[in-house]
């Protein structure tokens, strides 16, 4: 029987990767004018241009208008195929609301261009999140190709989120880098591919993806194609599109496995697994920016009305943030060059992230940028310091607790100060820090000057309603200085601080000991340093030997404040081999001390113990880990991604020389915020990669804070048999410099609801805005503990809030206000306000906003 074989001419456009941007840039122009003298003469019929739209949108940019036009053409008669996605993301490397602006932003996009494809196409993402399904059913789109990460004997399953949301999908079991026509010899290469997939597909129904990275298409493909349909009966080449294709694979009705959730799987393909802390000062960055875009920027827009909504430029902003998205750029897998240049879109983001929250605070009148105004009007002046600050709670849940802020305040210092609410109830504070500052202000309508005072860093407690914007003043006060006791010593054994939760102390060998003073239990050598020779590359670590390097404990700093506040600081050396030697078999025999400062925090009524890490990272080709011990040898770890809480069976690494396609086990596993093994519930920013490591007597949580390589890829690994890119020096992966870690932890072994909130409340705070608003504002409050909030923005009919459900329970969402349920793609819903088990949901609620006189 002749089987049907689709032939799908693709390229896979990767932006930046082996070449920065702008080279791929020229690049392009070449190969899509070769696309259009193809499709002109007849010998293309279809082109797929890899499913993201910001390719094509970077072509019309450059293209001269004669070729631009002729694209669009073909763009609107559905053969050169575009969409649905805007960038083709990592997906456990940004926040699932990402993921979604990425989509929204890529389907409207290319229907602004003349159509969308349907079709959920993943061919290179390195693994794929358990709720991709959900996300892609959200905007109507029931399908998927993908590649990596799929353990699957046949080419077609189905693939089930955890809510239950399925898509058919199309597993590419040799991947989508196939140019069989493209070869010398193309007909043996054509029947060798053929004769692979032909065993893998069940329903007959066999595709080829031909294309690959960057690539042309061959100019002789329709005749090639007819030349071999002529000479043998076994199979019938088509050139067709990806959605016909899957019609007629569905329409054979084959039966299919199911696969459920979180895919990173890596017996087919590579998954690439330490590209998750590859460049981690890229996964900080993106994280901060993320947080501060959709947890501080759009709920704060959302509630301040009035003025011009900035749509435009927030889309544009939303843009920008995504591009860093693409995975071979957030990955930290490309040549240094991208990444210099991701720095300095991330530094660009945040400029623009500065101005909208001005704009928002001007909206609100929180602040005025005209001088003549503030004197005419009786409006803030444009150099007014925080002496009238407000607090702001980003998300629609109630919140309370501490939050550590800065404020700054003209003139001359104060030993404290005090904090009130607009009514004059006082606000629980303490000053944990004071410095000299100045800060410089350009009026729209004046000379710019600076203002000279001092910036305070401030633990407030608070309790806010959702979206509360509540008005407070700061006073300066010269009273008692509020450190009451400060101590600094080389003698370690001195240092310690203690609250109602724990008792933590440096012991006299030099290592952190923290006594959980409710269960009794006590954690020796916890949070040590530990780095290991890495002799991989920008996408596997490989080890070298056992050796393993310790920081050790040089001095410390013991600050007790008021109110229960405590300070540790360590002062931490690591003295290890300052990297290979030149033949890579051994380490080198020059030493390098790399050093910094691990500052733990304990506030009154928290158990989390809140941690900053400054290191000046010395060393090449290592990798430094935060060692924290389980006290047992545990069964599983839990960890969230997008939109999801993942529940994972322990797996160690596995020492192993690979050979060809062979990859070691996948044992380090990917976060996004949040961690869960044994007791620990870990809290953090950026540092998305750990794994669980057998000690002695009992499991150590191992969080990747490091990953020093010089190579974007090599093809001498133990981890991996083959290379997975060109073999290119990346001298500025080796991340020789200075570093800042955030995270906080419990030793109270938190349900994953309890952690997934604290880890909201430590990346999206409680922030500290300049002003006074001038509105009243009624904010839509969702009064549900297990709900998560993904997003709050401005919509047109409203408010829009969504959510998802972390628990195994349904849950009905509760609004003060009339709620209307929308899916991603925002068409309304039947009525239903109830969140089930692992559901995303998306409600529209109105918005109630009157002016009141300015306090």
């Amino acid at each position: 029987m002749t089987k049907n074989v689709a032939v799908v001419v693709q390229t896979h456009w990767d932006r930046e990767w082996y070449y920065p941007h702008q080279t791929f840039l020229g690049r392009l122009l070449q190969v899509m004018e070769q696309v259009v003298a193809q499709l002109d003469s007849g010998q293309l019929r279809y082109f797929l241009f890899d499913g993201q739209v910001s390719a094509i949108e970077d072509f019309y940019r450059e293209a001269e208008p004669a070729l631009a036009g002729r694209v669009r053409e073909y763009v609107a008669e559905e053969r050169i195929i575009i969409g649905p996605w805007y960038i083709m993301a990592d997906e456990f490397l940004c926040s699932g609301e990402s993921l979604v602006r990425n989509l929204e932003m890529g389907m409207r996009r290319a229907r602004g261009h003349g159509h969308c494809q349907a079709v959920g196409y993943l061919p290179d993402t390195f693994g794929h999140i358990s709720q991709m399904p959900q996300i892609l059913c959200g905007f109507g789109i029931d399908n998927a190709v993908a590649w990596r990460g799929i353990d699957a004997d046949h080419s077609e399953l189905v693939w089930q989120a955890p809510d239950g949301s399925e898509v058919f999908t199309v597993f590419l079991t040799e991947g989508y880098y196939q140019h069989p026509f493209n070869a010398e010899d193309w007909q043996a290469s054509l029947n060798g591919y053929l004769e692979k997939i032909d065993g893998r597909s069940q329903s007959g129904q066999l595709l080829l993806t031909q294309g690959g990275d960057h690539l042309l298409s061959d100019p002789r493909l329709q005749s090639r194609i007819e030349h071999f349909n002529a000479g043998q009966d076994n199979y019938r080449l088509q050139q067709t599109t990806l959605a016909a294709y899957i019609k007629e694979v569905r329409a054979s009705a084959p039966q299919l496995s199911t696969f459920q959730g979180e895919l990173r799987g890596n017996r087919n393909a590579f998954v690439l697994p330490d590209v998750l802390s590859t460049r981690q000062y890229l996964k900080r960055q993106n994280q901060q920016l993320e947080d501060t875009l959709a947890g501080l920027i759009e709920p704060l827009l959302a509630v301040v009305p009035g003025g011009q909504y900035p749509a435009r430029y927030l889309e544009q902003t939303w843009q920008l943030l995504i591009e860093q998205h693409a995975h071979d750029s957030i990955c930290g897998c490309s040549v240094d060059a991208v990444h210099r240049e991701m720095e300095t879109r991330f530094a660009q983001l945040q400029q623009r992230l500065d101005y909208l929250q001005e704009l928002a605070q001007s909206d609100a009148g929180m602040i005025n940028p005209q001088l003549v105004a503030s004197r005419e009007h009786g409006l803030p002046s444009p150099f007014a310091d925080d002496s009238r600050f407000s607090l702001f709670n980003p998300s629609p849940k109630p919140i309370a607790g501490w939050t550590v802020q800065s404020l700054f305040l003209a003139g001359d210092a104060a030993e404290r100060l005090n904090l009130s609410d607009n009514q004059g109830n006082s606000i629980e504070a303490y000053v944990l820090q004071r410095e000299a500052a100045q800060e410089f202000t350009s009026p729209l309508d004046d000379f710019p000057d600076m203002v000279h005072g001092h910036r305070y860093t401030v633990a407030i407690k608070s309790e806010l309603a959702g979206l509360e914007l509540k008005s407070c003043l700061a006073r300066k006060a010269q009273k008692e200085n509020n450190v009451k006791a400060t101590s600094s010593s080389t003698d370690t054994r001195e240092a310690s601080l203690q609250n109602e939760f724990y008792r933590v102390r440096v012991e006299g060998s030099g290592s952190l000991i923290i006594e959980d003073k409710l269960s009794g239990q006590r954690y020796t050598d916890i949070l040590a340093l530990v780095s290991e020779t890495d002799t991989g590359d920008t996408y596997n670590f490989s080890p070298l030997g056992p050796e393993r390097y310790r920081a050790q404990i040089r001095s410390t700093q013991c600050r007790q404040l008021p109110g229960g506040i405590g300070e540790l600081k360590l002062h931490l050396a690591l003295e290890q081999p300052a990297g290979l030697s030149a033949d890579r078999q051994d380490v080198s025999d020059h030493q390098v001390v790399s050093h910094g400062t691990l500052k733990l925090r304990l506030l009154p009524d928290d158990d989390l113990l809140h941690c900053t890490l400054e290191w000046n990272n010395r060393a090449s080709d290592q990798r430094l880990r935060l060692m924290l011990p389980l006290l047992e040898s545990i069964t599983h770890t839990g960890s969230d991604s997008a939109f999801d809480w993942a529940e994972r069976a322990k797996q160690y690494a596995v020492p192993m020389q690979a050979q060809g396609q062979q990859e070691a086990p996948v044992s380090v596993l990917p976060s996004y915020s949040a961690i869960s093994a044994g007791a620990v519930g870990f809290v953090h920013r950026g540092l998305q990669e750990f794994e669980v490591i057998e000690g002695a007597g009992q499991d150590h949580l191992a969080i990747t804070l490091v990953r020093s390589v010089g190579w974007l890829s090599r093809r001498d690994l133990k981890t991996r048999g083959l290379g997975a890119g060109p073999d290119l020096q990346t001298p500025d992966a080796q991340c020789l410099r200075d570093h800042r870690f955030e995270f906080a932890f419990t030793l109270q072994a938190p349900g994953h609801v309890d952690l997934l909130d604290r880890a909201a409340a430590f990346r999206k705070p409680v922030s500290v805005l300049r002003g006074h608003s001038a509105l009243k504002i009624c904010s839509p409050q969702l009064r549900n503990r297990e709900l998560q909030v993904s997003s709050v923005r401005r919509v047109a009919a409203g408010t829009e809030i969504r959510v998802w459900n972390p628990s195994a329970k349904p849950v009905t969402a509760q609004f003060d206000l009339a709620a209307v349920r929308t899916d991603l793609a925002g068409e309304t819903l039947p009525d239903s306000l109830t969140v089930k088990p692992k559901q995303i949901a998306t409600f529209v609620l109105a918005q109630q906003v009157k002016e009141h006189a300015r306090g």
